[in-house]
């Protein structure tokens, strides 16, 4: 017959056993099972340059009668794109300026002048080579047609620091867009450099 304090000892050992062997597994074979980079590869990613080269994409919807969104902010000194689609039934452009001129055509100062514009369309006609031909006289505006979208890539300067108006000059029925509410504003905001 075992005497009951013969065992005490083993039972004592097993409680100190088991929690020290559940660390040593928790230790060996955690879950994560993604490889860790060495300490090579950790000061290469750390010293790696952010991703400046990719530019900041902002989506905007033409409508009858309205963009959305109608109010933007966008940082001089930085590569932006604004990517267009245009959702409703007749053409629609995009002009950035200052103040309206006298005749209601277009502004008297447009944001984009003396700017390098990258301008992309893809439209569902076919009809590109007619709206580009218009859009010659007006470099510094974009259009698109009914169910055509596409983007202007470009970099404002620090100088263009401040707020201006969008809006649309195109007429359906005798009225301008912006006059049945196509306008929004655009702020550039100036640089962090210190």
């Amino acid at each position: 017959m075992i005497r009951p304090s013969s065992l005490a000892p083993a039972r004592s050992a097993r409680h100190v056993l088991m929690p020290a062997l559940v660390l040593l597994l928790a230790a060996c074979g955690g879950t994560d099972s993604s490889p860790q980079p060495s300490a090579d590869q950790q000061q290469t990613s750390e010293s790696a340059p952010a991703a400046a080269t990719a530019p900041d994409t902002i989506e905007v919807t033409m409508k009858d009668f309205a963009y959305a969104p109608d109010t933007l902010t966008i940082p001089a000194g930085q590569e932006v794109t604004l990517q267009f689609t245009n959702t409703g039934a007749v053409e629609h452009y995009f002009v950035v300026g200052n103040t309206i001129t006298d005749d209601n055509d277009g502004f008297e100062q447009n944001l984009f002048r003396g700017v390098a514009l990258e301008k992309n369309k893809q439209t569902e006609g076919g009809d590109e080579a007619a709206h580009e031909e218009e859009e010659d006289d007006h470099p510094n505006e974009f259009e698109l047609p009914p169910g055509g979208s596409g983007s202007i890539t470009f970099t404002l300067p620090p100088e263009k620091a401040g707020t201006y108006q969008i809006a649309c000059f195109e007429v359906t029925g005798g009225q301008k867009h912006y006059e049945m509410g196509m306008e929004g504003a655009l702020t550039v905001t100036a640089s962090d450099t210190n």
